[in-house]
């Protein structure tokens, strides 16, 4: 019987009887823990466990753990010793522990460039790293890197000579810029480079971020800490970015920095949120200066304080002739409605429109003139997260009015209405006249 049952467990035991290819694949899915705890099962596993590609070590998971010991000794051995296959990813999650000291995790930073790797995703929580020279070196001439993410407080000390030449994606975290010079030696170094995202880096050092390059697509720039920026103390801070290619780019932070030069003659898809108030004169002008620089988009993602757009039309500015899509994201102090319509007068070629928490303390009213987009052009109109702010139904019922051409209105209500006042507003809205005979209601 006990015999019978040993030979049903080896015929059930379907993953054993996987190729080893396979395995490693399966393997190289998991976090390091749970790889290297498989190496027990047998001694094929433990040499399975040796030969990861795909390398995700998470320094959280061992936290108290009373097993570093043989992470650690299992690292050096994957990476020092290893005997052959080149380690496609390399992903770490660093936090301090102190039996695992950085010369070590660095050590192991040096093998994966060595032994080739594709993709390096690292993030240092908690404090500033030091990065030995000598590491960064190699990580700016690595002819196998193809995506490099850098989450981490430390000074990019960048090579004189930089050679990145198979690298696509490049994100820098929370990283300080040595100096202008650096920066440039980066994207210079980056023939092929086609993302680049830079996320709330320290800019103190420079005084211009100049990024330019003919293969690169997409574009974020993120700055959420104004501390971090010379042009919150001082005028000195600009932006040049000279992106033939660039077909979409994100921009988060202030209206103060000065752009020098924005040259995007492709850009298609544009994403920008403006964090506070827009009041003075410098910051409109900022604000102007950066929808003149964005104003062939197609499609436009837009945050910011509604209160600075009346304001636009008495700056000269030029209408987006483009636009064919506007998302209103957080759309606070909307000027009594006069916010939204007025970008139906930048936008006179404008289809789709869709706003999402959209707010005001006061009545809306509507424009003296209904602008000939909102007329002529606008075909779907969607609001999320609808609640029963009056304002609200004033805007909806003021578009259905006077969109001629609307063949799509989609609400979804807020998920804080209670069951009633979801349907009172559904069937309020139902009930609404509309302009257009082909438009169709739906609300949910």
């Amino acid at each position: 019987m006990a015999s019978e049952m040993v030979k049903k467990a080896k015929h059930d035991d379907m993953i054993s009887n996987l190729p080893d290819s396979i395995l490693s694949l399966i393997l190289s899915s998991l976090p390091i823990k749970n790889a290297v705890s498989t190496s027990i099962l047998s001694t094929r596993w433990r040499y399975l466990s040796a030969a990861l590609f795909n390398l995700d070590v998470d320094f959280r998971l061992f936290r108290r753990s009373p097993h570093i010991k043989s992470f650690t000794t299992f690292m050096d051995k994957m990476l020092f010793f290893r005997s052959e296959g080149r380690i496609e990813q390399f992903r770490l999650y660093h936090i301090c522990i102190s039996e695992i000291d950085d010369s070590r995790v660095f050590g192991w930073i040096f093998a994966a460039l060595w032994l080739g790797v594709k993709e390096i995703n690292m993030v240092f929580a908690g404090k500033y790293i030091n990065i030995p020279t000598l590491l960064t070196a190699l990580l700016f001439t690595s002819k196998s890197l193809v995506r490099l993410k850098l989450d981490m407080p430390f000074l990019m000390t960048v090579p004189i000579h930089v050679r990145l030449p198979s690298l696509k994606t490049l994100e820098l975290r929370s990283v300080k810029f040595e100096d202008d010079d650096s920066i440039k030696r980066v994207f210079a170094g980056c023939p092929l480079l086609e993302d680049l995202s830079i996320f709330d880096c320290d800019l103190r050092n420079i005084t211009c971020l100049k990024i330019s390059n003919p293969s690169l697509t997409s574009l974020t720039l993120v700055f959420i800490d104004n501390l971090k920026v010379n042009s919150f103390s001082s005028l000195a801070f600009s932006i040049d970015i000279d992106l033939p290619s660039l077909v979409y780019f994100k921009y988060q932070g202030f209206t103060k920095i000065n752009y020098s030069a924005l040259h995007m003659p492709s850009l298609v898809r544009a994403d920008v949120k403006i964090h506070g108030r827009i009041c003075l004169t410098r910051e409109i002008d900022g604000l102007v200066e950066l929808f003149q620089r964005i104003d062939n988009v197609k499609s436009l993602h837009l945050s910011i304080n509604a209160e600075a757009l009346p304001y636009l039309s008495h700056k000269s500015f030029a209408a987006f002739q483009n636009l064919l899509k506007l998302d209103i994201m957080d759309w606070r102090n909307a000027y009594r409605g006069r916010g939204i319509l007025q970008f139906f007068e930048f936008s006179p070629n404008l289809q789709t429109l869709v706003i999402y928490k959209v707010s005001s303390n006061e009545a809306w009213l509507p424009m003296e003139k209904v602008p000939s987009c909102l007329v002529h052009q606008l075909k779907e109109f969607k609001v999320l997260d609808f609640d029963d702010q009056s304002c609200l139904f004033i805007l909806v019922t003021y578009i259905l009015k006077n969109a001629a051409v609307l063949e799509k209105l989609t609400i979804c209500t807020s998920k804080v209405l209670m069951p009633r006042e979801e349907l009172k507003i559904i069937k309020q809205l139902l009930s609404l006249p509309r302009c257009s005979n082909k438009c169709q209601v739906t609300a949910f």
